[in-house]
């Protein structure tokens, strides 16, 4: 056996995989209590102790939390959400001794490498994951790494749903990791039954990559939206460029039967489809209304204002930062529910145009 007992080595003594051991030996869902008995049982006989939580409880953890971010169209460094992410992180660090050290990295393999790295220097105490994707690699890579993680995901469920529920409603499936939750189902209800109250039922959605958990289960709650409402809410899929926004706008408006309301995934893509589709010659709100998933002072500023959801997302940085700041510290901890946006009417809105 190697001179240090890893959790590989546990799980193989107790006849379990190695995302089981873990959920066993860090006391999280996903398990029976037989199996968690059985794990540490195994995990005493073989003296494993050496996993990240306990060389941080010990002391001897790095000094800083990784988050790494995968450069695209979506996640330029003026991006206002992003910004506003990134200084709620720093916030919550301010005032502890821990340090951000953040990356962009080209893509899930660059990605991949940067972590084992990181791990293999000593260098962090946690990382921060974001962008899951709808086939997430990171959650068993990070496991194996033995590296405390919390994840920043996506949820139809409702806050107290029973594990089950969040399993079925959640993307990807069955993964019992730390989580901050982000309420999708209600978020996208302010927006569409907004819609529904000027009259719109034509809609479209410009949305991102499928292959990302958000845009997939965005897409799920306007579909039942639009189910319970006798309403068909188109979505389509862009790489989140401003460019493509604008293009898949453009297009849109130019079908024989088009939509009297848009939503845009993000302000970036709404202020470029608004620009487009008045260079198209239409009027917004007239003859068609605009909306952004995302507000910021980009939505505030476009003429006409653009109507948007305000996400209080510098506390989203910060409640993502202080969980992973209270797994590192202590090795447990429920899962944090953020507050959902709130709708801002502004003039990009207005009544459907008559059929």
């Amino acid at each position: 056996m190697s001179a240090r007992v890893t959790i590989r080595d546990v799980a193989l003594a107790a006849g379990v995989s190695k995302g089981a051991a873990s959920n066993a030996l860090n006391d999280r869902p996903g398990v029976s209590e037989e199996t968690r008995v059985r794990v540490k049982e195994a995990a005493q006989q073989l003296g494993w102790s050496a996993n990240r939580i306990a060389r941080a409880l010990s002391g001897s953890r790095g000094d800083s939390i990784g988050w790494a971010i995968v450069r695209s169209a979506k996640t330029p460094t003026i991006d206002p959400y992003f910004t506003e992410l990134f200084s709620g992180i720093e916030l919550e660090l301010e005032s502890g001794e821990l340090s951000l050290v953040a990356k962009f990295v080209a893509d899930r393999e660059a990605e991949a490498a940067l972590y084992r790295r990181w791990m293999s220097e000593g260098r962090l105490a946690g990382v921060l994951v974001s962008d899951i994707d709808v086939d997430e690699p990171r959650f068993a890579l990070l496991q194996e790494l033995e590296t405390p993680f919390v994840a920043f995901r996506s949820t139809l469920a409702s806050e107290g749903a029973m594990p089950a529920e969040l399993r079925v409603t959640t993307v990807p499936e069955g993964w019992p990791v730390p989580t901050v939750w982000f309420p999708e189902r209600g978020a996208v209800t302010a927006i569409l039954d907004h819609a529904l109250s000027f009259g719109h039922r034509r809609i479209a959605w410009i949305s991102g990559d499928p292959a990302k958990a958000a845009v997939l289960l965005r897409e799920r709650a306007a579909d039942r939206w639009g189910s319970a409402n006798g309403v068909t809410v188109n979505t389509v899929y862009t790489d989140y460029s401003p460019s493509s926004g604008a293009q898949r706008a453009v297009e849109l408006v130019r079908e024989q039967v088009a939509p009297t309301f848009i939503v845009f995934d993000s302000d970036v893509m709404a202020l470029a489809g608004l620009s487009a589709l008045s260079a198209a010659g239409l009027s917004v709100p007239r003859d068609v209304s605009v909306a952004s998933f995302i507000d910021s002072t980009l939505c505030e500023v476009a003429l006409p204002p653009i109507t948007a959801l305000a996400h209080p997302v510098v506390e989203y940085g910060r409640v993502f930062t202080r969980r992973l700041v209270q797994l590192i510290d202590d090795g447990k901890g429920a899962d944090a529910w953020l507050d959902p946006p709130t709708l801002v009417s502004r003039a990009s809105v207005g009544s459907a145009p008559a059929v």
